[in-house]
């Protein structure tokens, strides 16, 4: 098998021109390739092999991947291993209109920040559902926390977007992301595989698949792997000797070394994980498979550094004022300058006695670098431990069976049990104005059939199920905000919710004439969510505030889908369909008070999208294209309003807040020229747009933003394989992404919460003998050491610091494989 390699280029300067040239050269190749398609007519089996042959079951059945009436981007194991992808987070790069990132220091490096067409959930709280499903081998995950998956031994990565309401269920309006594994084969196949490289990184994973008897196989998979990460966590104490006493620093953070003051990294961490599956085929028409996973990890916290201190409780930017009012006091009092006259005095020894020396301070608690910052983590005074890393821990197993009934119907059934468990903090000053600490456990159980047939003499293909869902999830936290307004907070949370959710659903394909497809699909899903918060202030001597309360709400949903199919000619194909789905009812997440409980109403998505599908010049070139338009309804987000529910939202809440409406587009395209040479481009472009505001929201306008989602992102590739000798060749891969502004704020006027556009580049070049089963990459990640944040969060007119997360510098690595 032919080994290719992944490359990635691009510089900032030429952001929007890579793209767009990448797209140009694919469009300007139409010609030459018709006219090639004369010349090398010993060859078309191959390419056309690499360019059509692409199957995928997205609608639950064996289908290409140009018949199928959804906008789909499928990801092979060789593509993943040409892109240099890590995790399912790096596909973002190369997918348009999705958007990827891990949790910042308050969300867990864990949590999956994922956004397709503009639909997304940033909090890892199950207060809160997400807006894109996950899912593996068909198997849901059904919070935001924990899918930060490895793209360990995949057959493929299918991302659908758009609406998937009707066969996936909930909480997939934007979309829905799907791993597919390799199944056991029995032909004691497998490899060996170790990578080195930046910033002590390393990885070594190794595959088996052992036949054990002719019907009997098992396919075992095991990885570890672990780096330093890119931001230095430095000693403030000891980079800055003249300010405050010795417990400034805190235990645990003086600097092993007084020459550099560096006491530890952030963003980096370890994991190791293993996988079995036992495949069982007793009879060609039923094949059994057992699956159980387990991965432990240890992470350090984000890598987030302060690009900004304040004293005063003024944004200077947008002009809002944290609590409402300037205080007797007068602006210097946001919760950083508060700490510093009170406990900052009192306890650490800082000067501030006057205004000069109160801004000397302020401003030393910013990042002394691009990738340095002096975050503590834990507060000695309270006795409060917070490490600067998290552990996560999980298992699972599922059992799968298909069967085929008769001969032209077909039962799957996959039931699973999935638990995990996991820690990570929340600091960023040298100082402890704001620490938290989240513990997350979490089990669920879930059940799907399905039944698949044809009829009518195969003018009619229908699909009829029912999944069951049963979840329960503990969220222990301490909150210890020493500079909250208008004092000190320390409380403990002990948070329980549950869900219990069930759904039938049918689809259809009808088939009137060979060209023609009209589809239909239905889902009724009910669903009863609890959420239990349970609030403990006595740390702060406000125990007369403690409260245990439960937030209840049952809900029901009908999810119809349509669309038309029309083959124009056997190489192109042109779609229309109407999509439905919703996001599971919510609660306000973070009450301070009993009256603070409430439901939210399901957030519910219609969109209507057109799409275009071809094979075109002797199947050279795969374009692809879609256009939607998505109305989302009640919408949720973040209030801070006195006059809403009661005075529950004074401080802040979360509700629905209004509506919109997001159109955009996406154009795929992969060409193949001539032998070996493959070129890709890829266009997105997202348009959300406010159609009406439910509720008078702080910085929330009709011209708002849809925050951490690019209008435009493009991307592009180019590799070409070079034979040196008989099965062996060096492939050069270069791959190309760019994001145009982000924000990261509703609020237009906040500028520093923008991450302006940029473009990555990657690049790998890959020796392959196929004769020896071995191959050698080396490959090159932001290739031009682009600085880039992957969040920006702006609090200084609450807590007095804005911080940004940032994203990978420049990285090598090296690897070596074997295949047997």
């Amino acid at each position: 098998m032919m080994k290719k390699i992944a490359t990635e280029t691009a510089r900032r300067r030429l952001q929007q021109s890579a793209g767009l040239a990448a797209m140009a050269t694919i469009l300007m190749l139409a010609p030459l390739t018709a006219a090639h398609a004369q010349e090398t007519e010993e060859e078309p089996d191959r390419r056309a092999a690499e360019n059509v042959t692409i199957v995928v079951t997205a609608q639950f059945r064996e289908q290409l991947l140009q018949d199928v009436p959804i906008a789909i981007t499928a990801i092979t194991a060789d593509e993943l291993e040409q892109r240099s992808v890590r995790t399912l987070v790096d596909i973002a790069e190369t997918v348009p209109n999705v958007e990827m990132t891990t949790g910042g220091a308050g969300f867990g490096a864990q949590t999956n920040q994922a956004f397709v067409r503009g639909l997304g959930q940033v909090d890892f709280l199950t207060a809160f559902e997400p807006r894109v499903g996950f899912y593996v081998d068909d198997v849901y995950y059904a919070t935001t926390y924990g899918s930060v998956f490895d793209v360990l031994d995949l057959e493929r990565v299918e991302v659908l977007r758009g609406p998937q309401g009707t066969l996936f269920g909930r909480n997939s309006v934007g979309g829905a992301l799907r791993l597919i594994s390799k199944k056991p084969a029995g032909d004691n196949s497998g490899f060996v595989e170790a990578l080195g490289g930046s910033r002590s990184r390393y990885q070594v994973r190794g595959v088996y698949d052992l036949g054990i008897t002719d019907q009997l196989a098992f396919r075992a998979v095991a990885s570890a792997r672990g780096q330093d990460g890119q931001v230095e966590r430095l000693s403030y104490k000891c980079a800055n000797p003249q300010f405050g006493n010795a417990l400034v620093g805190g235990p645990g953070l003086e600097a092993q070394d007084d020459d550099d003051c560096k006491v530890g990294t952030l963003g980096g961490g370890s994991s190791h994980s293993f996988r079995g599956t036992l495949g069982f085929e007793p009879h060609s028409a039923l094949q059994v498979y057992l699956s159980a996973d387990y991965s432990k990890e240890r992470s350090e916290s984000s890598a987030e550094v302060i690009l900004d201190t304040q004293s005063s409780r003024v944004n200077p930017e947008t002009g809002v004022i944290g609590g409402g009012v300037i205080p007797p006091a007068g602006p210097d009092t946001n919760g950083l300058a508060t700490w510093l006259r009170g406990l900052g005095t009192s306890f650490y020894g800082f000067d501030v006695s006057t205004p000069e020396k109160l801004a000397q301070v302020v401003q030393s608690f910013e990042s002394p670098g691009r990738y340095s910052t002096f975050t503590r983590y834990g507060n000695e005074r309270v006795g409060f431990v917070n490490p600067a890393v998290g552990d996560f821990e999980a298992f699972g197993g599922s059992l799968t069976v298909e069967a085929d009934l008769a001969p032209t119907l077909h039962l799957t059934s996959i039931s699973a049990y999935r638990e995990y468990e996991g820690d990570f903090g929340q600091s960023s000053l040298a100082v402890p104005v704001q620490e938290v600490r989240n513990g997350l456990s979490h089990r669920q159980f879930s059940q799907e059939l399905r039944l698949l047939g044809t009829a009518l003499g195969d003018l009619l293909d229908y699909t009829f199920g029912g999944y069951y869902l049963d979840t329960k999830t503990l969220n222990p936290a301490r909150v210890q905000t020493e500079g909250f307004i208008p004092s000190a907070l320390d409380f403990f949370s002990d948070d329980t919710s549950t869900l219990e959710t069930w759904a039938v659903f049918g689809a259809i394909d009808l088939r009137p004439t060979e060209r023609l497809t009209l589809s239909a699909g239905l889902r009724y899903s009910n669903e009863k969510k609890t959420y239990t918060f349970d609030r403990d202030y006595t740390p702060s001597g406000l125990g007369f505030l403690n409260f245990v309360a439960t937030g209840e709400n049952q809900d029901d949903r009908l999810n119809p889908r349509f669309s038309v199919n029309y083959e124009l000619t056997p190489d192109a194909n042109i779609y229309a369909s109407y999509a439905t789905g919703f996001t599971a009812s919510a609660f306000n997440a973070r009450p301070f008070g009993a009256s603070g409980i409430f439901a939210l109403e399901p957030e519910e998505v219609t969109a209507y999208e057109l799409g275009f599908k071809s094979n075109l010049f002797n199947n050279m070139l795969r374009l692809n294209a879609a256009a939607f338009l998505t109305d989302f309804d009640a919408l949720v987000g973040t209030l801070s309003d006195p006059t809403v529910r009661n005075g529950a939202c004074a401080i802040f809440c979360n509700d629905n807040v209004g509506n919109a409406e997001i159109k955009g587009f996406e154009i795929e395209a992969v060409a193949r020229p001539v032998y070996g040479l493959m070129l890709s481009a890829n266009v997105g472009y997202t348009n959300f747009q406010y159609k009406e505001l439910l509720a008078a929201t702080q910085g929330l306008t009709l011209d708002s933003p849809q925050a951490r989602v690019p209008k435009w992102n493009l991307s592009g590739a180019v590799q070409y394989d070079f034979e040196t000798g008989v099965d062996r060749f060096i492939t050069p891969r270069l791959d190309v992404s760019y994001r145009s502004d982000i924000a990261f704020s509703p609020d237009l006027r906040n500028t520093s919460a923008v991450q302006e556009g940029y473009a990555l580049a990657n690049v790998r070049i890959t020796y392959t003998d196929e004769g020896l089963g071995f191959s050698l990459a080396l490959a090159v990640t932001n290739l031009f050491d682009e600085y880039f944040f992957t969040s920006l969060t702006d609090q200084r007119n609450s807590f007095g610091f804005l911080t940004g997360v940032v994203g990978r510098p420049r990285e090598w690595a090296l690897t070596v494989r074997k295949d047997f």
